[in-house]
Order: structure tokens, then C-alpha cells, then sequence
């Protein structure tokens, strides 16, 4: 759900305040009935695939894995429908001047923001209300497994406020929180943009500034993210003792270790964080209850390995190149218009442009990923290996050598491994996540598995798979830099963006005002014809 309202927060900020195609809706009233009608409509869909859902597991215990993939297939669907809807509503309706037109929003940055993506929010809501019957059968499921395997909940399956609570807080405001801040941020730059373009005199300053904001804000999000998940500090004793071992061994630093909770309804880990002085490892309540120590530890290292092989800051680096690969496409369909091979307005180069960078998100971003989820499983199964010289019991590519000669660098420990694989699926089972199921970030729980415990067997493939990994961040850094370093030697003389005449007009009458870029990539554009 993260991604889906990082979309729609996205759509909103980047939406001129005319819309780039025609309208099909003009009156005021119908427009507002839109509006309205979307969550209710989107929240009787989600009852129906629930009901749905329902039946099918009610049919017997044969029939619970397909009502599973059912019901997160019909979740999918419904997120993107979503989206759907508020697309619908920017760009088929005077949705965002009707709001705007009202002097008391417009007057509060972020305000007006706010109202125009109200109606996804609500719908939100109200997908999560109509999900909950099939969501709560789910979790009951969860707690039965629990209680027969031996472990005890802490706590019965969700009420409907309980729910919603916890999805609101940790689908929602989690995102909301950080990109409402981002969506002020171009609010004011946008207002005060001549302010900002006489201080820094370059004529790209009133879209650094967003940019800059939102580093700031990326950077001091776990802060925020703390207090809108409800979470505690890891109380002493030896589980705490053993996973600050595993920190000091690997050399990983961090604010603390947190306890996530969520009435014991959560499977889950996590680790947030660019830096150490801002940096939180989470562990759910329900992992912590349902999990041995040994399987604890192995999701432990699963989410140090994300920090120690700087995942957070490679996916920095294919934002990076998204961002370039759009201003790219933008640059190109403008140069086009400038030689009269076609015509299309301002926005509609940036829409091309942003459909353009989503799609590349869409596949790349997907793929890199997964090697990456996959390099954190190994890393999970090395912190929690033993000693070369202590045996594991079983056929074993570390403990198994002849005596002298060293493991291979990325070999995986099978007893390691077999603790990992039995972790990733309880997490499948007890999330009522079926194994098969695909994952667009993370592949299916059974993959993973299967992926683990061959590499346990076979060196070399552990091996190539580093090497596929290594080339996957060199290439990125490669196209960072080479992007970064076309971008600078492009811009800095160029008519609009240059930087080296940004003070230097070439007229007594261009010296009253800086240069303005043709291309605004800000929260408001303008339809009307590129200035000179």
C-alpha cells in the first residue's frame, strides 16, 4: 500500500492547476458528486471480493489457499483502482481548480493539497473497512497456528477499530506524514520562487529547494515513523545481548532496537534509517512470540544485511536515475517541439515524461529488489552460522571442509540455512501469505527458499549471484555519475538552465529578473506557451 500513496501523493504534487488533457466533466456539481461517490464505491468493492474470499475458504480446508491468493490479488487490484479513481478525478474533471478556487485553502500551504487528495484517502479507509471480514478470518487462521504449534498469542484476532487503527497508521500515515511535508515544501518554493531565485541566482532554485526539503525530510523520517507506529525499546535480556553480539560482530550501528507493536497480530522486521544516529531496527510483537530465538536472530541479520550491503542507498541511486531518465524524456519531447516535430503543451511533457520514469520503476526497480531481498537472505543465514570449526551436523560447504582449507567466501551454511528457510516460512504461514505467491519487491516465500537452500549446496552459485549483485550496483553508480556529470556539462550553458549565465543577462531589461527555466517541475505549471 506504501508505494500506492507515494503515487497518489505524487500525482497531486506534480498536477498542474489546469488540467493537461480536455475535460470531460465540467459542472461543478457533477464533479463534486465524483468526488464523493469514490470511497464509498471503492469500499463496496472491497466488501464484495471479501464476501468472495469468504465463501471460497468457507468451503473447507482445501480451498484456503486459492481464497488467499484470491483476496490478495483482489487487494491489488483494488489499490490500483484506487489510483485509478483520483486519476480519473485530476484529469477528467475540474477537481483541482474547484479546490483551489477556495481562498482559505489556497492560502495555507499544503492545504489545498490536502483536499484534493482527500477523496483516495477516504477510499483508503473505506477499502480497509470492506477488506476486514476476509483479513480478520485470516488472522484468526494465524492465531490457531500459532496456538497448535505450541506458541501463545498475546492477544485475540483485531476488532474493526483495532484494524483500522493499525492499517491507517502503518499503510497510511506512514507515507502520508513524510509526503505532506514534500508537498509543502513545493508549495512554498513555488510561492516564494523569485525570492529564491534572487538569493542563490540560479534559475532552478525554486525546484532545488523541494528537492532539497525532501532529502531533509527522507533523512528524519524514522524520527516521525517511531511515534506514528506504536513502538518500544527491546527491554534487556540475552535475546537483546544476542542481537547487539551480532551488531558489534558485523560492525553495524543504530539508535536502537525496537519492539513493533501490534497485539501480536504482525509478522514482520524492519529497518529504517540512512544513518546510525536515526537508525531503527524493528521486530514485530508476533515475530518476537512466535518465532525461536535462532529464527529471531536470522530475521535480525535479514535486516542488517539490507544496511551493511547499503541497500537503502543503492535504491537512493535508481531514484536518482529515474529523476534523470524523466528530465531526460522531457528534455528530448521539448527539443522536439522546439523543431516543430510535434506538438504537446508543457504538462503533457512531464506526464510523458513521469508515465515514462514509473514505468522504468515498474521493472527496474521491481527486479533490483529482489537480488537485493535475496543478498539480505544471505546475510541473514551468515549471522547465524556457526564457527568453521564447530559442525553443523549436516552435508555442509563450510563445515564440511577438508581440514585446512577455508570456506568460499560466500558459501551458506545448510543448518543456517535450513533455520532461515524454516523463519521465512512461518512468516508465509502465519501471514497467510500462500508460498507461490509472487512479490513484486521480495519474490515468493517458496522462491526464496528454494534460492537459500541451493546456494547451501553449491558455492559457485553463491558466488555468480554476488557477482550479478556487484554488477547490478556498479552499474548504478556508473549511470549516477555519467547522468550527473551529462546533466552539469548540458545545463551549464544552456538558454534556460545554464548555471555560468545565471547572473549575467544579456540585456538591461533581463537584469530585473533572473532567467526562469522553459520546464517546471514544481507543484504548479503553466499551459500556456514556452517563454522565450
Amino acid at each position: 500500500m506504501h508505494l500506492h500513496v507515494i503515487i497518489a501523493f505524487a500525482l497531486v504534487i506534480w498536477w498542474p492547476d489546469k488540467p493537461p488533457v480536455a475535460v470531460w466533466v465540467e459542472s461543478e456539481a457533477w464533479t463534486y458528486v465524483l468526488a464523493l461517490i469514490q470511497a464509498p464505491l471503492l469500499g463496496l468493492l472491497a466488501w464484495a471480493a471479501s464476501r468472495i474470499a469468504m465463501r471460497r475458504l468457507n468451503r473447507g480446508p482445501s480451498f484456503a489457499n486459492g481464497a488467499q491468493h484470491f483476496f490478495h490479488v483482489a487487494t491489488t487490484v483494488l489499490r490500483l483502482t484506487s489510483l485509478l479513481f483520483l486519476g480519473g478525478l485530476l484529469g477528467l474533471t475540474g477537481w483541482v481548480g474547484q479546490v483551489q478556487s477556495i481562498s482559505f485553502l489556497a492560502g495555507v500551504p499544503g492545504l489545498a493539497s490536502s483536499v484534493v487528495i482527500l477523496p483516495f484517502l477516504c477510499g483508503v479507509c473505506l477499502l480497509f473497512i470492506g477488506l476486514y471480514p476476509m483479513d480478520q478470518a485470516i488472522h484468526q487462521a494465524m492465531l490457531d497456528n500459532r496456538t497448535w504449534d505450541g506458541t501463545s498469542p498475546s492477544a485475540a484476532a483485531w476488532s474493526l477499530g483495532q484494524y483500522l487503527n493499525f492499517n491507517l497508521r502503518h499503510h497510511l500515515l506512514v507515507v502520508a506524514v513524510p509526503m505532506l511535508l514534500i508537498s509543502i515544501s513545493f508549495k512554498l518554493a513555488d510561492r516564494y520562487e523569485e525570492w529564491l531565485i534572487g538569493v542563490f541566482r540560479f534559475p532552478w532554485a525554486a525546484e532545488a529547494a523541494p528537492g532539497i526539503a525532501a532529502g531533509v525530510v527522507f533523512v528524519i523520517a524514522p524520527l516521525l515513523l517511531r511515534r506514528i507506529w506504536t513502538t518500544e525499546s527491546l527491554p534487556d535480556g540475552p535475546l537483546r545481548k544476542e542481537l547487539e553480539r551480532i551488531c558489534g560482530r558485523v560492525g553495524m550501528s543504530y539508535r536502537d532496537i525496537l519492539i513493533w507493536r501490534s497485539g501480536g497480530m504482525m509478522i514482520n522486521a524492519a529497518v529504517m534509517g540512512l544513518f546510525p544516529r536515526v537508525r531503527y531496527i524493528m521486530l514485530s510483537d508476533g515475530l518476537l512470540e512466535s518465532m525461536s530465538a535462532e529464527q529471531v536472530e536470522g530475521v535480525f541479520g535479514h535486516e542488517i544485511g539490507h544496511v551493511r550491503h547499503r541497500h537503502i542507498q543503492f535504491f537512493l541511486l535508481f531514484a536518482v536515475c529515474s529523476m534523470l531518465f524523466l528530465s531526460g524524456v522531457v528534455e528530448l519531447l521539448r527539443l522536439g517541439v522546439e523543431a516543430g516535430i510535434f506538438q504537446l503543451s508543457i504538462p503533457m511533457m512531464q506526464g510523458i515524461g513521469l508515465v515514462s520514469a514509473m514505468a522504468a520503476w515498474g521493472v527496474g526497480f521491481g527486479w533490483v529488489s529482489r537480488r537485493f531481498e535475496r543478498q539480505a537472505d544471505v546475510y541473514g543465514a551468515h549471522c547465524i552460522t556457526r564457527d568453521a570449526d564447530q559442525s553443523c551436523g549436516l552435508p555442509c560447504s563450510i563445515h564440511n571442509n577438508q581440514p585446512g582449507l577455508s570456506p568460499p567466501p560466500m558459501a551458506v551454511c545448510a543448518k543456517a540455512a535450513q533455520v532461515f528457510t524454516s523463519a521465512l516460512d512461518r512468516v508465509a504461514i502465519l501471514n497467510g501469505i500462500p508460498h507461490e505467491e509472487r512479490s513484486w519487491r521480495h519474490s515468493s516465500i517458496a522462491s526464496r527458499i528454494r534460492f537459500l537452500t541451493s546456494l547451501s549446496g553449491d558455492p559457485a552459485r553463491a558466488s555468480r549471484f554476488d557477482q550479478t549483485v556487484r554488477r547490478i550496483k556498479r552499474t548504478l553508480l556508473i549511470l549516477t555519475a555519467g547522468g550527473l556529470a551529462f546533466t552539469g556539462y548540458y545545463v551549464w550553458d544552456h538558454d534556460v538552465y545554464g548555471i555560468s549565465a545565471a547572473g549575467q543577462p544579456d540585456s538591461p531589461a533581463e537584469a530585473s529578473q533572473p532567467p526562469r527555466p522553459l520546464l517546471r517541475l514544481s507543484s504548479t505549471h503553466k499551459n500556456g506557451p514556452a517563454p522565450p
